[in-house]
């Protein structure tokens, strides 16, 4: 309507026609008598919106939680029947998807007090109550908790937040606090966390991926302090739920997506996220090498992050391929046995030999101790320190015993019962003298050239033989 309308001569257009003069977001049916409208709800405080999941015996689980602050609206629906104003009530009917149903009838028959009250035209008056109620009165009407069971309802109130955030914010005018230059919203961004806002020019002039955050000065101190500190073991020495969190964070890009879109292209936006998240991969792993394992499943590019180091089940969040970290095969039985791949096929499962000399020194429960458990994991270096441990006594073994010795081919433990000194390995076939342990041909010129170390050492060390 506007303002040169004609009015009707019908009292109950009449009346209608006035509501929606004064009520701009009324919408009338003139030919049905009705009309509805959709007041907006806004809390001065954050409120948390919660999804549940309801179990067996009523045991209730948390899903996810967000805190909102714009509330999708309470819509008033009214009608004029016959007999109305004088001995008949409007038809009212309220709905609002955050509202219970028992504050909704509560809200209804106070509706219909007034015009019992009055028994006179009271669309206005219904209109005008019901906004006082959701402006000033709203923490009375709304729960301490929202709390939604359905999901698609929980991502209906998040997204409408959003929407309104948006909206307020693109309408408003803002000074870049890099060119300090007055820019409307639409053409600005703004960080959640700390509120400051950089016009878009200005932004996306940071240009790479470790920048992508809010460039105002203490921001800036503060993420590079926090990525330094990520750069200390010490920081990880944390429980895996500590661990856990601190991924999720690093994983979480500093703009979100629906900002991104007003930054950069479709093609772009992904582009970044992918580099995000690589380097977020790469900067984990050179901490933390055991952490992080690639999904063997072809086609699958997704680097994941195990939680629990002694487990060897590994699930990829992605295509849902369950493997085993050792093998890199389809997940089997613990008792079933598999060789380990790729890096881990180094000795002592890829951990450096001065951590492994040091970690029996340490105390128990030292700082230094924590370091290494987090690094490694705590059963994968005790193993390996146990192997460490066997081999440096074997070595000792091999000094200081005369019936051991190592093949120089592969490595193999050949134990002399009988014989010369003369040996071939039955692994690898190698000839070697079990007297100094060097490789020889298949002849005996290493003990009769008189050039030789060996020389006339043949059955040197035999039972029964007298040494020269």
């Amino acid at each position: 309507m506007d303002d040169d309308m004609e009015f009707s001569e019908d009292p109950n257009v009449q009346e209608l026609q006035s509501c929606s003069l004064i009520f701009d977001k009324l919408k009338v049916d003139y030919t049905k008598l009705a009309g509805s409208i959709e007041l907006p709800l806004q809390v001065d405080e954050e409120k948390s919106v919660t999804l549940i999941q309801r179990g067996a015996e009523g045991r209730e689980s948390l899903l996810a939680s967000k805190k909102v602050k714009f509330l999708p609206p309470i819509q008033l629906q009214f009608n004029l029947p016959g007999g109305y104003p004088d001995s008949k009530p409007p038809t009212i009917k309220l709905s609002c998807s955050v509202l219970s149903q028992n504050t909704i009838r509560e809200v209804e028959e106070q509706l219909l007090q007034i015009w019992q009250d009055y028994k006179d035209r009271v669309v206005f008056s219904l209109i005008d109550h019901l906004r006082e109620r959701s402006q000033s009165c709203l923490d009375e009407l709304l729960p301490h908790r929202i709390e939604v069971s359905d999901f698609d309802q929980y991502n209906d109130i998040v997204e409408f937040d959003l929407r309104t955030r948006e909206k307020k914010f693109c309408s408003q005018t803002f000074d870049c606090e890099i060119c300090q230059v007055g820019h409307k919203g639409s053409r600005c961004t703004q960080f959640d966390d700390c509120g400051h806002v950089f016009c878009n020019d200005c932004y996306i002039a940071q240009g790479e991926v470790d920048k992508v955050h809010c460039p105002e000065y203490t921001c800036t101190k503060n993420h590079i302090t926090t990525r330094n500190n990520l750069m200390k073991m010490e920081t990880w020495t944390l429980k895996d739920e500590g661990v856990r969190e601190m991924v999720m964070k690093m994983f979480t890009p500093p703009v979100s997506t629906s900002k991104l879109r007003k930054l950069l292209t479709a093609e772009s936006i992904q582009r970044y996220l992918s580099l995000f998240k690589k380097s977020q991969y790469e900067f984990i792993g050179k901490l933390l090498p055991s952490r992080l394992v690639e999904c063997p499943r072809i086609g699958c590019d997704e680097v994941i992050f195990r939680e629990d180091l002694n487990e060897k089940l590994v699930m990829c969040p992605k295509c849902k391929y369950a493997f085993c970290n050792d093998c890199r095969k389809s997940y089997h039985a613990r008792f079933k046995a598999c060789v380990r791949v790729g890096d881990d096929n180094g000795k002592y499962g890829g951990i450096a030999i001065d951590d492994l000399e040091a970690y029996n020194h340490m105390a128990q429960g030292s700082h230094e101790k924590k370091i290494l458990n987090a690094k490694y994991g705590r059963n994968k270096i005790l193993k390996a320190v146990d192997e460490y441990t066997m081999d440096k006594l074997f070595e000792q073994m091999l000094k200081q015993g005369t019936d051991l010795k190592e093949c120089p081919g592969c490595g193999a433990v050949i134990e002399k019962f009988e014989g010369c000194n003369k040996m071939k390995c039955s692994e690898c076939l190698t000839c070697f003298c079990f007297n100094c342990g060097t490789q020889t041909d298949n002849s005996y010129d290493h003990f009769t050239d008189p050039q030789s170390p060996c020389y006339k050492l043949l059955f040197f060390g035999m039972p029964g033989v007298e040494d020269d």
